[in-house]
């Protein structure tokens, strides 16, 4: 069942996130450390991709609503498109219906 829009969003488990903040920690660090120590990565190329790929990428869906909010404030409404468009809506007069036609009766 969906919620309505108006409630607050679910909160992120920290111990999911503290769990997949170390297995990123960890898959850094079984690519990085044969490399620095051997000069070479024994794993290979797919998985030295893939292994810190995998919680980075859950990171960045269980934090999707952070990010889609950071996007939204900081990016998206900084572009000067956006700002003119705007600032055009906002100077002309949302409707053409007398002021007080939609009042409620007291």
């Amino acid at each position: 069942m969906p919620r309505p829009r108006n409630e607050a969003p679910s909160t992120v488990d920290p111990a999911l996130a503290r769990a997949l903040w170390q297995a990123l920690g960890l898959a850094l660090l079984v690519v990085v450390l044969p490399v620095l120590a051997f000069g070479q990565a024994p794993l290979g190329p797919a998985a030295s991709f893939w292994l810190p790929a995998l919680p980075a990428l859950a990171l960045l869906t269980l934090h999707r609503r952070f990010l889609a909010s950071a996007w939204r404030a900081h990016l998206v409404r900084a572009t000067p498109r956006r700002r003119q468009r705007f600032a055009a809506r906002a100077a002309r007069p949302a409707s053409r219906a007398r002021p007080g036609a939609f009042a409620r009766a007291a």
